[in-house]
């Protein structure tokens, strides 16, 4: 009997009752799986045509006896809120109250299920009279728990206190009339059904010599309790309970807390058993395995099981993997090795954690942040857009043309995209693009052409899925009748995240076969050989106590309703239930504290290791890390390196589509900095990855200001037809600032259609500050003219190059350099050569060989690039002036009134009035650059400046 299972000791005992006829029996565990193994485990000992009993479960028994129909939790919200409205002052909506009204039913199913006088537990207490007068019901240790709890507000409640009275004393009448509301329709949640039934026991009979069996039980609710107790003490029903002598005896255990208060009844105590089974004194092999983080458990699961397979020890029926998270149930099935071809899932998977949840979430943000303009057409926010294009079950549609669409998005940074722009012509794509009148209906249209798409193609998971949120969709437009269409996005978008969060897919199926896998509260009544629990964490099993309650502990205790040391009892008791017909248990728990995850195995266990007398043999699985330093990375200039930048050389042509290239200032303040960066960005042409940027970064609006200045003077040049500004000019400029800029910004964003254009959010933000930088410049500009326009950086972009020589390879080699100047323009002989930053650069130096110097901790590489210029002007221009001034227009200083564009010459203590001072020093420094550059001998490696890695696209590469 010892080694029989629950269920076959149940069949045992019935049999042995009623060995002629079973039509008259009624069975009930406390869930409806128990029943199909006891429907299987009957099979195998009758051997002639019978009568089925009836098998059925506690809800559905208790059903049987009510008028009433249960109502859906959405549904039950719904209504709760329309009631919850008619008490609140304040207004909220629904999506604000859903939080609310879970945990307000959750209150109002346990207020019913534990049969408490609503009157007495929604009484506030002002003084202590009313203490005593209004709780003279309980005992004075009760008492004490509710004086503990309202003496605080005594004399005078704070304001905490204040705002929790206000919402305590609306529960009583919400709960009178959600109720009154509900039995008028017909309808109840599940508490209530039972407290119905509870109190009109008197109505309550079963048929006819009917015998009843409760198999199965420990923690009842009161009208579980009490409706058991009828049937037990009025009509000869019997209790089957499923224990074990190891915690029912034993005081200490709170796994039997619930059996021993049970056995102490009055009307309970006869059917308990005299001597209870001892069966944690039969041998079993105990195992537990800690892994570092989650997906290690499934890995070293799928070891074990793959041992069993191979040695022939594997018995799928008498097998079960549980999992107390949830979230583990699809890394689990992926490690399931192949020789394991059967199994069952008897557990629930959140919707929030499916694919098809994250499509239709990007599916609403998409429509909320769409624009319809009679002018520019429909258009879209790239980030819900992108997340769409790049959703499994929508890139495959059309692949080829979402990677182009991506592609133009990141390269030409793409924030709002125009729908006929899109050219996506999949039925399912014109679905979503559409602009929907019922948001509810949109959703279902697009569930369904999904599920067409889809179907007869391999996809079963997914489908399921589809059907999942179809039928949860569809439901929730019935439930909310002529207010579903009538929804805002924003609100459908909170409600729809909050719903998901609490729905799960039932993923139940013929649990009699294969491997089988379950959550915790599943495996009640069952029975199996080899146990697996993954997360045997603490807070994994038991669970940590995270449901939200509006009524405090203090009240909860004295009232009997369940607190946390309820679910301890519950969750020990299912743990040493599961355990004790098992012949090997294997534990395996995380290592590791990380976010969600306690790395520390389960109270339970090491419980078990100090109070039984099983040795349970641990092991730690973890790889070995050795904290190596990452080793430097030095990169010879080989043939291939050097043939590689040759085409930065005179004379080279196009080869397998490398074109030639030139240095500009940023290659060269690169080297300086950084040989390896170098190398990986000019040499290897390792460029970063497109990204959409939002924010303009320095560089963004440094481009942005660059080709603002240039449309503004060049259209005022090419309008006036002469270069010379004066400064009654400068009002005319400034006129087309906001006309320039728009340009710049299409410019930058590759827009072509100018009605397609609009500033916005942090662009709008963004060009504010542009245009000041602007004004300020054009006053220095007023102060400064009369002055002529020399060239602008359009029409410099091909003119100021030229070739350097340097000696490679023992040979003369002419290297190609360029640079885009922003403006040189030109006063009584004095040529400026200027460029703007919009940074925190410094306009002075000490000396020309410090400019390039890689060891110089602050480098003036801004002073080096004007320089830069100013060379490239002079080489391409040597006469026609009698000095060159290089200069920069600071953002940080621009607002200065101490403001000047001069670069400083901090060893002469002077301004950089004329370049040609500097031309030797520069030609020598700017030689030995390219020299070093294209000298076999030194290697490309890393900079010994860790701080210059910050912000290195490469670091990762160098591991630093």
């Amino acid at each position: 009997m010892n080694n029989q299972s629950f269920i076959a000791e149940v069949v045992h005992r019935i049999l042995e009752n009623n060995p002629e006829n079973l039509k008259k029996v009624t069975v009930v565990f406390p869930n409806r799986r128990a029943g199909l193994f006891f429907r299987k485990e009957l099979s195998k000992h009758i051997d002639k045509p019978i009568w089925m009993p009836q098998v059925t479960s506690m809800e559905d028994f208790v059903s049987n006896f009510s008028s009433l129909r249960k109502v859906e939790k959405i549904e039950a919200i719904f209504s709760l809120y329309e009631v919850y409205k008619q008490h609140q002052k304040k207004d909220e909506t629904f999506d604000q109250f859903f939080f609310w009204g879970e945990m307000i039913l959750r209150d109002f199913e346990e207020i019913d299920q534990y049969l408490v006088n609503t009157d007495q537990l929604f009484t506030s207490i002002k003084t202590q009279k009313e203490l005593d007068e209004e709780f003279y019901f309980l005992d004075e240790e009760d008492k004490k728990v509710i004086q503990s709890f309202w003496s605080s507000f005594l004399p005078k409640a704070t304001a905490s206190q204040e705002a929790f009275l206000e919402t305590w004393k609306i529960l009583r009448p919400i709960y009178t009339d959600f109720r009154s509301q509900l039995l008028e329709k017909g309808i109840a949640y599940g508490g209530l059904i039972y407290r119905e039934v509870s109190d009109n026991l008197r109505e309550v009979k079963p048929d006819e010599n009917e015998r009843i069996y409760f198999a199965g039980f420990n923690a009842l609710t009161f009208t579980e309790e009490k409706i058991i107790k009828h049937f037990v003490h009025e009509y000869g029903a019997e209790m089957i309970w499923d224990l074990d002598e190891y915690y029912f005896r034993n005081p200490k255990q709170e796994a039997g807390f619930f059996l021993r208060e049970y056995a102490k009844d009055s009307v309970l105590r006869k059917t308990f058993p005299n001597e209870p089974p001892s069966r944690f004194t039969q041998e079993k092999n105990f195992q537990a395995t800690g892994v570092s983080l989650e997906v290690g458990q499934t890995k070293a699961l799928a070891e074990h099981l793959t041992d069993l397979v191979d040695k022939g020890e594997f018995d799928p029926e008498n097998t079960v993997v549980v999992l107390p998270m949830e979230h583990m149930l699809f890394p689990a099935l992926h490690a399931i090795p192949d020789g394991v071809d059967k199994v069952n899932i008897t557990m629930g998977y959140p919707l929030k954690d499916t694919p098809v949840y994250s499509l239709l979430e990007s599916v609403l943000l998409l429509q909320q942040m769409r624009k319809d303009s009679l002018v520019n057409g429909v258009s879209f926010y790239y980030k819900p857009l992108v997340e769409l294009l790049e959703h499994p079950l929508l890139f495959a549609l059309e692949e080829e043309r979402i990677k182009e669409l991506i592609q133009q998005i990141k390269s030409r940074n793409l924030i709002t995209l125009y729908l006929e722009d899109l050219g996506l012509k999949h039925k399912v794509f014109q679905i979503i693009f559409q602009k929907p009148d019922s948001a509810f209906q949109y959703l279902m249209s697009i569930l369904k052409s999904l599920y067409d798409t889809w179907k007869d193609k391999g996809h079963d998971l997914e489908l399921e899925f589809i059907s999942r949120f179809y039928e949860h969709i569809t439901h929730l437009r019935e439930m909310m009748g002529e207010r579903a269409d009538q929804l805002g996005y924003d609100f459908l978008i909170k409600l729809f995240r909050r719903l998901a969060r609490t729905l799960k897919i039932p993923f139940t199926g013929e649990p009699l076969n294969g491997l089988q896998v379950m959550g915790i509260l599943e495996t009640r009544n069952l029975d199996f050989e080899n146990v697996f629990i993954l997360n045997m964490n603490e807070d994994s099993w038991p669970a940590a106590a995270r449901r939200g309650s509006f009524i405090p502990f203090n009240i909860r205790k004295a009232f009997s309703l369940p607190v946390f040391d309820h679910q301890d009892s519950i969750y020990s008791y299912l743990f040493y239930r599961l355990l004790q017909r098992a012949k090997n248990i294997h534990f395996f728990y995380n290592t590791v504290a990380e976010f969600n995850v306690n790395g520390e195995l389960s109270r339970l266990v090491q419980q078990l290791e100090v109070e039984s007398n099983y040795t349970i043999h641990k092991r730690i699985l973890a790889s070995p890390i050795k904290t190596i330093a990452p080793a430097p990375i030095t990169i010879q200039k080989t043939p291939i390196i050097q043939a590689k930048m040759a085409r930065y050389l005179a004379g080279y042509e196009s080869t397998n589509g490398i074109h030639p290239g030139t240095f500009t200032p940023s290659a060269l303040n690169a080297y300086i900095d950084c040989r390896l960066r170098f190398y990986f960005k000019y040499v290897e042409r390792l460029y970063e990855p497109d990204e959409v940027q939002e924010e303009m970064d320095a560089m963004v609006f440094g481009n942005i200001l660059h080709d603002t200045m240039e449309i503004l003077y060049k259209q005022f040049t090419d309008r006036e037809k002469r270069k010379e500004i004066y400064p009654q000019d400068i009002f005319w400029i400034r006129e087309g600032i906001t006309g320039a800029m728009n340009q710049a910004f299409m410019k930058h964003y590759k827009i072509k259609k100018q009605k397609k254009f609009k500033l916005e959010g942090r662009s709008l933000i963004a060009s504010d500050v542009l245009k000041k930088f602007i004004e300020k410049i054009l006053d220095y500009d007023m102060k400064y003219a009369p002055f002529k326009i020399v060239g602008l950086e359009a029409s410099t972009k091909e003119g100021y190059a030229m070739e350097f020589p340097v000696e490679v390879a023992g040979a003369e080699q002419k290297i190609r350099l360029r640079g885009i100047i922003d403006r040189i323009d030109m006063k009584e002989g004095k040529v400026r050569v200027i460029d703007y930053k919009t940074g925190r650069d410094e306009k002075d130096f000490t000396t020309i060989a410090s400019l390039v110097d890689r060891k110089e901790k602050s480098r003036r590489k801004a002073a080096f690039q004007v320089f830069f210029y100013s060379y490239l002007f002079y080489k391409k221009y040597p006469g026609e002036y009698e000095v060159i001034e290089p200069g920069l227009f600071n953002s940080r200083d621009l607002f200065s009134d101490d403001f000047e564009w001069q670069i400083f010459d901090k060893q002469h203590k002077t301004s950089v009035t004329e370049f040609r001072q500097y031309l030797p020093d520069f030609e020598n420094a700017l030689s030995a650059v390219l020299t070093e550059m294209y000298n076999p001998a030194v290697d490309f490696d890393q900079t010994d400046d860790l701080k210059k890695c910050g912000y290195c696209p490469y670091k990762d590469i160098c591991g630093r």
